[in-house]
């Protein structure tokens, strides 16, 4: 069984198009994770740094599934 594994950038991609399909800000993102803008906005250029818990409470943000971040689309 081959498995396709999602780079970082897969992965921040579809962090950004959940984002944007829960029509969120990043600000608005970044304060209920309560993490700083900036640092919202990296996990969304590149997603290899964030830690599996962070990705959860990212889910329950944007109402989607965790899996949808691995997800290719």
């Amino acid at each position: 069984m081959e498995h396709n594994y999602l780079s970082g950038k897969e992965i921040a991609d579809n962090i950004r198009a959940e984002r944007s399909r829960s029509k969120l800000t990043q600000e608005y993102v970044a304060k209920e994770l309560g993490i700083t803008t900036k640092t919202y906005i990296s996990y969304e250029e590149n997603a290899q740094s964030i830690k599996a818990a962070t990705l959860y409470k990212l889910s329950l943000i944007l109402n989607c599934n965790i899996s949808d971040f691995y997800l290719q689309k």
